[in-house]
């Protein structure tokens, strides 16, 4: 799930971010979208509809990928600092509900409203 490269929330990142150049990190988006789809496409057609994409336009908190329900790795996004630049946290599930629970919620109701591409 990217963030809407044609959203208000990725306009807002830019300005948090001091990008003085607007629509820099709605053309690194664009960049991942197009490869992650050419990597798609290149799958076979019951691996290709296990892939989906999506975006989102809402702000920004963390980075949250969730692996098998039991390891998640977490960035936070920081005021004035880049992704690269925050904290990465890695989490794994020890008992439920616990940490892990929580990020894993939050990334599946930004899911539930996702478009998908």
């Amino acid at each position: 799930m990217f963030l809407d490269p044609h959203g208000d929330a990725i306009r807002r990142r830019e300005d948090e971010e001091d990008h003085h150049k607007h629509g820099h990190l709605s053309a690194l988006t664009e960049v991942n979208i197009d490869a992650l789809s050419r990597v798609r496409e290149s799958l076979s057609a019951s691996s290709r509809e296990r892939l989906e994409l999506g975006t989102y336009d809402e702000t920004i908190r963390f980075n949250i990928i969730v692996v098998g329900g039991h390891l998640c790795v977490v960035q936070p996004y920081l005021p004035r600092a880049r992704g690269v630049d925050s904290p990465t946290l890695l989490l794994r599930r020890r008992s439920s509900p616990g940490t892990v629970h929580a990020f894993e919620r939050v990334f599946n109701q930004l899911w539930e409203r996702r478009q998908s591409l």
